[in-house]
């Protein structure tokens, strides 16, 4: 397992209350050639969203899976809507059945998108704990820096816009019918 400790001790601390110190576009300019090939192209696989090969990225996207069907489950209760589809028979960890739940309860969406995102910001400090200069450590970071970034584009003022403007054209569109 290669270590990157130069690459490593030039990175910044992320703090889920910070905002993003660079753009992922930028720390993967980094990771070029500082990183070997191989890992370079799990990162960008990370990035993108696309299959890898790498336990610790599926790891993660299975904890991911575990949480949408968390999501979809309690959301079909509380919409009282049955169907196999709906229910999580997978796995279940209690931490994200609470972090559903108190998600679900939030005074907005807002609110609960940040409960989830915060979830999935505790799994990656506790799955990366001990690993700091190696690949999984620059993987923890990478996708720490992804919902650093989408977390900076959350902007009440827009999303009201956004929305008023989508319930108008709603509205519009009844009273056309």
């Amino acid at each position: 397992m290669a270590s990157y400790y130069y690459l490593v001790s030039t990175l910044p601390s992320l703090r889920w209350e910070d905002e993003s110190p660079f753009s992922c576009d930028e720390f993967l300019d980094m990771c070029r050639g500082n990183i070997s090939k191989k890992d370079y192209n799990i990162i960008e696989e990370t990035f993108s969203g696309r299959p890898t090969s790498c336990s610790y990225v599926k790891n993660w996207q299975k904890f991911q899976t575990m949480v949408k069907k968390e999501m979809a489950d309690q959301r079909s209760k509380k919409l009282k809507i049955s169907g196999d589809k709906y229910k999580n028979s997978g796995d279940k960890e209690s931490r994200i059945v609470e972090s559903v739940r108190n998600a679900l309860s939030a005074p907005n969406a807002l609110e609960g998108e940040l409960i989830i995102m915060q979830l999935y910001w505790k799994y990656l400090d506790d799955e990366s704990s001990s690993h700091v200069f190696d690949l999984e450590g620059l993987l923890s970071f990478s996708i720490k820096l992804q919902l650093l970034e989408r977390k900076s584009r959350f902007d009440r003022v827009e999303g009201n816009r956004e929305f008023t403007a989508l319930l108008s054209n709603l509205q519009s569109n009844i009273k056309g019918n």
